[in-house]
């Protein structure tokens, strides 16, 4: 229910977020465990706009990495190993889910420290028999490309 109530919250503030300014992020670096801090909450996003949405509703109360740079096709993004740190320093972690970044899910379910929980914001909006695919760019076998 935790999980619904999160989804929840970052959908409305999405809708929420075009009626503000934008707010810069902070520099790239991301979160580990040796610089998280023990009283903030430690969050790992994918995309940009999720990481975007993210800071806008965290600000300075979280200690936010964001997996997927800026301008990069986060459909043929293939994770680091300095990713893999990341997700394991995560007390929260969000990935758009749909099987968009299924490489991203597996290394986050692979490293992924115990309390941690993943978040997949997609897959808590729409049912998999409601996917759109879009085939009009080169997949993975066996990877559909859903999009809401």
């Amino acid at each position: 229910m935790r999980v619904f109530h999160v989804a929840l919250a970052l959908l409305m503030m999405t809708a929420l977020a075009g009626c503000s300014a934008p707010v810069a992020m902070p520099a790239a670096g991301g979160v580990t465990a040796a610089t998280a801090s023990p009283e903030r909450l430690r969050i790992v996003a994918t995309v940009s706009p999720i990481t975007n949405v993210v800071y806008n509703i965290a600000g300075d109360r979280a200690e936010l990495a964001g997996i997927v740079p800026e301008g990069v096709n986060s459909h043929t993004y293939e994770p680091a190993p300095s990713d893999a740190r990341q997700l394991a320093a995560a007390d929260l972690i969000f990935i758009n889910g749909l099987k968009l970044e299924a490489p991203t899910l597996q290394l986050a379910e692979a490293n992924a420290r115990d309390g941690a929980e993943i978040v997949l914001l997609g897959d808590q909006t729409i049912a998999p028999d409601a996917y759109v695919y879009d085939f009009s760019f080169p997949k993975e076998a066996g990877s559909p490309n859903p999009h809401l």
